[in-house]
């Protein structure tokens, strides 16, 4: 079984953004928490309970709900987090 992480508050609400932003870009008038929306590039993969980052091979989980039992595969700080996500947000406008 593969070890699992806590995630820290603020990559939960960097994830929480990246979702939203993908239900934008999807043309869905919200995000919703039960039903996040699929997506996938060459930097990251999200979709209901799942979310991965490629580059370096991190996966994100969570239990019905975004946000409900939440843990990670990798033990990152909270400055590896957000240099993920903010990777991952230029990504999905396509910011070199």
């Amino acid at each position: 079984m593969t070890e699992q992480y806590e995630i820290f508050r603020d990559p939960y609400r960097m994830l929480i953004l990246l979702a939203t932003l993908v239900s934008e870009q999807k043309g869905e008038q919200a995000l919703q928490f039960d039903n996040v929306p699929y997506y996938e590039n060459d930097t990251f993969l999200i979709q209901n309970e799942k979310f991965v980052y490629k580059k370096v091979p991190t996966e994100i989980t969570w239990f019905q709900f975004l946000g409900r039992d939440i843990a990670c595969n990798q033990d990152y700080s909270r400055e590896e987090y957000n240099k993920m996500f903010v990777d991952c947000l230029a990504s999905l406008y396509q910011i070199n």
